[in-house]
């Protein structure tokens, strides 16, 4: 067992390496100029001698800390959580780290999360935001930020986000080729561009075609399972439901079913469902739901290098607008009705 001294240093660890002090420290600070025989000694000798490198103390002196900030609101969401890990992989191949804060959809926890990423000196933060109060107050603090999903007319700023409008046009579009005139939606505040963007579509593809939107049938459920879950099982006890169901997230998308499976009834031939984004588990559930897909190896992707840019060449001061077209899935989950 090694007595650790708090007093030891890098020259320790390159002194049993057999190694020099500039190596070492290249290899903590720049590991891409190390060879990774080199790289594997010199942890392997940090983990015989304990030693833990001060990454606080480096970061006051480098004024970097490699690390990015996540805000997200939704950490039970499928879709975050598959984002996150693509941002997570790309971050890593760049020695970046990252730190992730939950909203749960909160305005005043957003705020409080980004003080919170803000004392940790983070370099820069990729945010899904709820309002823009918080953007008005990171591009006051001058710390680089990148919006994800996410875009405010009156706020010049950095963002990726999802053709939602087009989406939403396309499964609408989709449910009506099918004969489908009553249609249901399972929707969020609407104070949100995703679930904005998404309503505007659906309006406008039922505009197109000359059809009434049936306003008893459209529900606000938070994007939450157990809401959608009260909102379907209410709209299949009207005298005349609808046909088809269009859910605004897989969470809610959930709730729909379980709603189907509580009355009793079947998909799609009590109820066709289109969701916008997958549910979990869509490769062994039955029928597979039609949904659209967003794409999210790519919003995680490039939301990253537009943040790793910004941090490491800010004086390009360029601004990153992307929109990125999903793609309607078909599954077995919809019928075509005469």
């Amino acid at each position: 067992m090694v007595v650790l001294s708090e007093m030891m240093t890098i020259r320790d660890v390159a002194k049993k390496a057999k190694v020099s002090v500039m190596t070492v420290s290249r290899m903590m600070n720049d590991p891409e100029k190390v060879s990774t025989k080199t790289i594997q000694k010199i942890r392997h000798t940090m983990e015989q001698l304990g030693y833990h490198p001060n990454y606080i103390a480096r970061s006051l002196v480098r004024k970097k800390t490699n690390t990015v900030g996540i805000v997200m609101p939704d950490i039970k969401n499928t879709f975050f959580n598959s984002w996150f890990r693509w941002v997570e992989d790309y971050a890593r191949s760049f020695h970046y780290n990252l730190l992730l804060c939950n909203t749960d959809d909160n305005a005043e926890y957003e705020m409080n999360q980004i003080h919170l990423l803000l004392s940790r000196r983070v370099d820069g933060i990729i945010i899904v935001p709820r309002t823009a109060s918080s953007i008005l107050y990171l591009k006051k603090s001058r710390i680089p930020f990148v919006l994800v999903d996410c875009v405010f007319s009156n706020i010049k700023a950095d963002y990726i986000t999802t053709d939602h409008y087009a989406g939403a046009c396309d499964a609408t579009d989709y449910l009506i080729n099918l004969g489908h005139r009553h249609i249901g939606i399972l929707k969020g505040p609407g104070i949100l561009y995703p679930d904005i963007e998404r309503f505007r579509g659906f309006s406008d593809s039922m505009k197109k075609h000359k059809l009434k939107i049936d306003l008893s049938s459209i529900r606000n459920c938070d994007f939450q399972e157990e809401k959608s879950f009260h909102a379907v099982t209410e709209m299949l006890k009207f005298e005349n439901p609808p046909t088809a169901l269009f859910s605004f997230n897989s969470l809610m998308t959930i709730g729909a079913i379980n709603a189907m499976n509580a009355l009793k009834l079947t998909i799609p031939k009590n109820l066709s469902i289109v969701s916008f984004d997958e549910i979990p588990g869509q490769l062994i559930f039955r029928p597979k739901i039609t949904y659209i897909l967003q794409p999210i190896e790519e919003l995680g992707r490039n939301a990253t290098q537009i943040i790793l840019e910004k941090i490491e060449h800010p004086s390009r001061n360029r601004t990153h607008r992307i929109c990125l077209r999903p793609k309607l899935i078909v599954g077995e989950s919809c019928r075509e009705v005469k």
